[in-house]
């Protein structure tokens, strides 16, 4: 009996199976971040500093590690997401972990935007080097994926 669990655990995996939960989480909530972003932007009457900055100048950046989740641009993502007619966020998302590992960082230079996270389930680990970024450590989406660097760019993770 005792080694059909073990067999049973080694198969399932609790641990890989927690990872990939919350996973599969980060990656749902950059995606809706992306899309309400892009939004924000199409729908701007002002220029794309004023709403990837929203109350500050150029360049900005925000971690859900230290940040609000305030979504009207005074929140860790510096746009105001609360305010779209077309898809509203009424709170940023955080990592589940929120940890100075595993949390989404926001970067802007004014014309263009980036988020990262960190990925942590074996399942996922090839996808941060496909994303087309720089960093093949860091998930990362945005319209430049080379703001945030742990050399040269922007802001740093």
């Amino acid at each position: 009996m005792g080694i059909l669990a073990l067999v049973v655990l080694v198969i399932i995996n609790p641990l890989e199976v927690t990872r990939r939960g919350r996973d599969s989480a980060r990656l749902a909530d950059l995606a809706s971040l992306q899309q309400a972003i892009n939004v924000a932007v199409q729908e701007a009457t002002t220029s794309s500093a004023e709403i990837l900055c929203s109350g500050t100048t150029a360049p900005c950046s925000g971690s859900s590690h230290t940040g609000s989740r305030s979504a009207n641009g005074t929140g860790w993502i510096k746009v105001d997401l609360s305010s779209n007619s077309t898809m509203s966020v009424a709170a940023l998302p955080i990592d589940q972990t929120n940890s100075s590992q595993y949390h989404y960082t926001y970067c802007s230079d004014g014309n263009a935007w980036e988020i990262n996270a960190t990925l942590e389930s074996q399942q996922q680990s090839g996808k941060p080097g496909n994303d087309g970024g720089n960093d093949p450590a860091l998930y990362e989406v945005g319209s430049n994926l080379g703001l945030i660097a742990t050399s040269g760019g922007s802001c740093s993770y």
